[in-house]
């Protein structure tokens, strides 16, 4: 088991992720690391972006596990595994590890729950396989677009019903850079219009127990870290159980 931050309560995050769907832990990092984050992430923003991402207004940064050690130092931290291998088990992996930017402008609306639950034809199956996790990069807030979320929705066990229309009932998540967003993967949650003049990042880490399929190839990943941490090796999938034929 992980040593979590002893400052935060996991009994009190668990509780909530299972009220509400999600939990806000503030100040897991200092403002001053996510900021060196942010500005790591800012060099990958501009080299990757596209026109396409340009016109959508949002861009996602892949596999940043390989790019830069802040990355996987974040993918890693003790209270977060701490938190995951209660509600998880503790042979919980990392199905993806991203980064996600909405820059001023972005207006899009699009609820839906993580994988594996969208790939999964509903009723969804019960109980806690896979949970999503929000590093703020930078400060959330309603004018910039804050994630809205569906208090509960996670108890549905179904996708949200609409895709682009506020739902009644939802709430918008804020919090300060450096905070960090757990949540339950079947918890409806969407993208909100960013009104401001500068960008908001986050990064987006999903865990789940290791009986699933993972939703990136991080063993792929993983073979290309030079002498892995044997912790860093098991999140990545490398303890994975791999298919075999049966009797031979």
């Amino acid at each position: 088991m992980a040593d979590p931050n002893l400052e935060h309560d996991l009994a009190a995050i668990i509780a909530q992720i299972d009220e509400c769907g999600y939990s806000v832990i503030p100040a897991v990092i200092t403002p001053e690391k996510a900021d060196e984050a942010r500005t790591v992430l800012e060099t990958f923003l501009a080299a990757e972006a596209t026109e396409d991402t340009r016109a959508a207004k949002t861009q996602r940064v892949g596999r940043i596990a390989v790019k830069h050690p802040i990355f996987l130092e974040l993918m890693t931290h003790p209270l977060i595994l701490a938190l995951w291998q209660r509600y998880l088990g503790e042979d919980v992996i990392c199905s993806t590890w991203s980064a996600n930017t909405v820059y001023p402008g972005h207006d899009k609306v699009g609820w839906h729950a993580d994988f594996p639950y969208w790939s999964i034809k509903p009723p969804w199956p019960m109980g806690n396989f896979a949970c999503q996790t929000l590093w703020l990069l930078d400060d959330f807030s309603v004018e910039n677009g804050g994630t809205g979320v569906m208090p509960g929705s996670h108890h549905k066990l179904v996708p949200p019903p609409v895709k682009n229309e506020w739902i009644d009932g939802a709430e918008i998540m804020t919090g300060v850079r450096g905070s960090v967003v757990v949540m339950h993967g079947a918890c409806w949650h969407t993208a909100r219009p960013n009104q401001t003049q500068q960008a908001r990042s986050a990064l987006l880490g999903m865990y789940m127990r290791p009986c699933l399929i993972t939703q990136e190839d991080m063993r792929a990943q993983l073979a290309e870290l030079k002498e892995p941490s044997p912790l860093v090796q098991h999140l990545m999938g490398a303890n994975q159980w791999r298919p075999t034929t049966v009797g031979g």
